[in-house]
């Protein structure tokens, strides 16, 4: 045995065997269940009742949760997208906005225009189209980012 390693040795000992405890307890509590079962009739309603109540809790409680979880990661993930896209706007906006001759620029940002379609509400793309079609940018600048905004919350 590693004399530097003697803590982990320790550690590692008491963790399984607590570990191995509770098991033993578990396989125990089940046991003494069904020695109590065995003894007296099925018409307790404590008993019928607990038992109802662990299997819906465990069935529905765990479906219910998978989809809490699904609908949460979805959400997630389309916030991610769109936080992306956003920031992609902006920096090309922005380039547009001290740049105004630059045609590559408006490129890109038609580009980015179909994925502004495809996960953000009309009022976005209707805007980003009046950024990318008047010449004056700095006036619709502010306005894109506002309404960029207000669809990330």
């Amino acid at each position: 045995m590693d004399e530097k390693k003697r803590g982990y040795w320790v550690y590692s000992v008491v963790a399984v065997t607590i570990g191995m405890g509770l098991f033993a307890f578990l396989g125990w509590l089940i046991y003494d269940l069904i020695i109590k079962l065995a003894e007296k009739d099925f018409s307790n309603n404590t008993v019928i009742q607990a038992l109802l109540t662990l299997v819906i809790t465990v069935f529905i409680g765990g479906y219910f949760s998978k989809w809490l979880e699904s609908r949460n990661a979805k959400k997630l993930e389309l916030y991610k997208i769109q936080t992306s896209i956003s920031l992609k706007i902006i920096e090309l906006a922005s380039a547009a906005v001290h740049q105004p001759d630059n045609e590559q620029i408006l490129n890109m940002l038609i580009c980015e225009s179909s994925k502004v379609k495809l996960y953000f509400p009309d009022s976005v793309l209707k805007v980003l189209n009046d950024f990318i079609q008047n010449d004056n940018k700095s006036q619709n600048y502010n306005q894109l980012i506002d309404e960029l905004r207000k669809n990330i919350k």
